[in-house]
């Protein structure tokens, strides 16, 4: 499995295994490993890189490519029925892709993490926005500690 991306959801730990081929689940409650299927058109292969999130209590995938950010969520947890919610056109930001890392996301942000920057992009306008850069050199990419920048922004209630 993939020990750098872990996400809690239904009280469940999720992980994306190294080949991207399913999720494999840790339910607490009954402490029972599981697997999971990805949604049927998400596409393995070159150039695709698939990162888990949360996205309102349910699990999420974010599917990039060199053009597209494809984002899913998991309607039904039991059926595991996924459903695509919005593909992103990737061009605007172009050269910062290869990079480019998935933070976290509510109904109106995504946030995204490169070496030296966090992207917000808003789901309704469709607008990306430069919410913070490096101006120096940093040992290690910006997005190690990028998520302090989504509990700033989206305080839990």
């Amino acid at each position: 499995m993939n020990k750098n991306q872990v996400v809690f959801v239904n009280n469940a730990l999720h992980w994306l295994t190294v080949n991207s081929a399913y999720i494999l689940v840790l339910d607490l409650s009954c402490d029972i490993w599981r697997k999971m299927q990805l949604p049927y058109d998400v596409i393995y292969g070159m150039g695709h890189r698939i990162y888990l999130l949360e996205f309102n209590g349910c699990l999420s995938i974010i599917q990039i490519s060199e053009a597209w950010m494809n984002i899913w969520v998991l309607n039904d947890y039991r059926k595991e029925e996924w459903s695509m919610v919005d593909k992103v056109s990737l061009r605007c930001i172009r050269g910062m892709v290869p990079g480019i890392f998935p933070i976290s996301q509510t109904d109106e942000y995504i946030l995204l993490a490169t070496h030296k920057q966090v992207l917000v992009y808003h789901h309704k306008t469709r607008i990306w926005k430069e919410m913070f850069s490096l101006k120096h050199s940093s040992a290690l990419p910006l997005w190690f500690s990028a998520h302090a920048y989504r509990s700033a922004l989206f305080p839990c209630n």
